[in-house]
């Protein structure tokens, strides 16, 4: 069925933007400023922490501030180390927005597709850490807009969140709106709530979402043909 959009909402971390480059990228930095030992090890472990607290942020169980606030203290707290775990993470948070890595192709997507398509992020990121990467990585001058659930107070899945943003994006139409993003509850999940046809970014071949997603892309340059409705 030929579908025709007007508007593309694109996730940032994941998706856009290659995350785990930069985490990885300013964990060893701050860990080798701070003489703390670091490994492969201490990674997963931070993950573990961190992938558990902003999932009970998104079931809104804990405000956005406990993350920033805990996260780190948990991760020396397995580690042993005696460390400022708040002031590590304000550390962090602006080694991370140094740190700017886009995913294959993203790039060189967005310039095609902002010729014929008005694109926006759609972040649960920080917000100072968001716009630095979107400036320096050259995707913000693709983007008509940047939502960013900092700013906005409310976070994605929430219907609430996409409802903010249809209600800033002129002549918003659900029906003529894709959603694009890795996270098959903050993106897939959100989106279809709100009446969006969805694209999951799947470049790692997980298992096919349920309920299924309109789209599944492993490739972010798998993207404009899809929607010019060429054939696989």
């Amino acid at each position: 069925m030929e579908r025709n959009y007007d508007v593309l909402l694109f996730d940032a971390d994941g998706t856009l933007l290659d995350f785990d480059r930069s985490e990885r990228a300013a964990m060893e930095e701050l860990f080798a400023r701070h003489g703390y030992p670091y490994d492969g090890s201490v990674l997963e472990r931070y993950r573990a922490i961190n992938s558990r607290l902003w999932s009970e942020y998104e079931k809104d169980l804990i405000p956005k501030p406990q993350i920033h606030k805990t996260r780190f203290q948990e991760l020396f707290a397995l580690l042993g180390i005696e460390g400022d775990g708040p002031s590590f993470n304000e550390e962090y948070l602006d080694a991370l927005s140094s740190h700017c890595f886009t995913m294959g192709g993203a790039l060189e997507v967005c310039r095609a597709l902002a010729r014929l398509y008005r694109l926006y992020v759609v972040t649960n990121g920080v917000t100072r850490v968001q716009r630095r990467r979107l400036r320096e990585s050259g995707l913000e001058t693709c983007m008509s807009g940047v939502f960013v659930s900092e700013q906005m107070g409310v976070q994605k899945p929430k219907r609430a969140f996409f409802e903010q943003a249809a209600g800033q994006i002129e002549g918003f139409s659900a029906s003529r709106t894709l959603i694009i993003g890795d996270s098959p509850t903050s993106d897939m999940a959100g989106g279809r709530g709100f009446g969006l046809d969805t694209c999951w970014f799947n470049p790692n071949g997980r298992p096919l979402l349920t309920p299924p997603p309109t789209f599944e892309i492993h490739s972010l340059r798998e993207l404009p043909p899809l929607l010019a409705g060429e054939p696989a």
